[in-house]
């Protein structure tokens, strides 16, 4: 007889277990990535005394060694206020969608103007902080800073005729309408690709689709299959 009684016990047993597993284990598909879209455009803010020269230094990556790279992707005239940089969207660690540029520090460079000046708010002070191992005020001249960028590859279930993305830093000028008004795009497709972001916050970034080196937009690629889209927005 109890023999006859342990397999019923052994399966609700069995059963506990694996739902306390599933409870345990952090199921979290929304922060992780499993591939990348290979490319992103990063909104750059020209600061007086800024030009492509210099941006093509600081966000030099396999898609930007010269200044006319960045050109290639801004085709609507010199006096531009901000430039989209072309540079790779990769998936980092298995967390987020990103790319981290190698910055060179400058005598003064602190992670408040590497964040708010070099990179013109593509990333927080905060944010290089918790990448680097250096002191807030001891960071050594001549030395390296990781800068890692977010960016994003788009989302199927939102649109497939958007596949390029632009990482966007928000000014106090901004407002979804005023980025409606320069993109000519959806403001209700901007929303669904950035839920529960105030467009007028004046910081942080948005995620809006951008145009490709012939100026057109690029559709969602099959190449991005396996992957999930939700990424950090430092």
């Amino acid at each position: 007889m109890f023999g006859l009684n342990m397999e019923p016990r052994f399966r609700l047993l069995l059963s506990l277990f694996f739902l306390l597993l599933v409870d345990f284990i952090p199921f979290n598909a929304e922060s992780k990535c499993r591939k990348s879209c290979g490319l992103a455009l990063a909104s750059y803010y020209l600061w007086p005394g800024s030009n492509l020269t210099y941006i093509a230094t600081v966000l030099e990556s396999r898609f930007v060694t010269r200044p006319q790279d960045i050109a290639n992707y801004n085709k609507n005239g010199k006096d531009y206020t901000r430039v989209n940089v072309p540079f790779p969207c990769e998936c980092i660690n298995g967390e987020f969608l990103g790319y981290t540029f190698q910055y060179s520090v400058s005598s003064g460079d602190t992670y408040e103007s590497i964040a708010g000046k070099s990179f013109s708010n593509l990333v927080t002070a905060k944010w290089l902080r918790s990448l680097n191992s250096y002191s807030r005020y001891e960071i050594p001249e001549n030395g390296m800073v990781n800068v890692t960028v977010n960016c994003s590859c788009g989302d199927s279930n939102v649109s497939k005729d958007y596949g390029l993305f632009i990482t966007y830093p928000l000014r106090p000028e901004d407002s979804l309408e005023s980025i409606v008004n320069q993109t000519k795009l959806d403001p209700l497709l901007l929303l669904r690709y950035n839920p529960g972001v105030n467009f007028s916050k004046g910081s942080g970034l948005v995620y809006v689709p951008g145009k490709d080196v012939n100026g057109n937009y690029e559709p969602f690629h099959l190449r991005t299959r396996g992957m999930t889209f939700s990424v950090s927005r430092k």
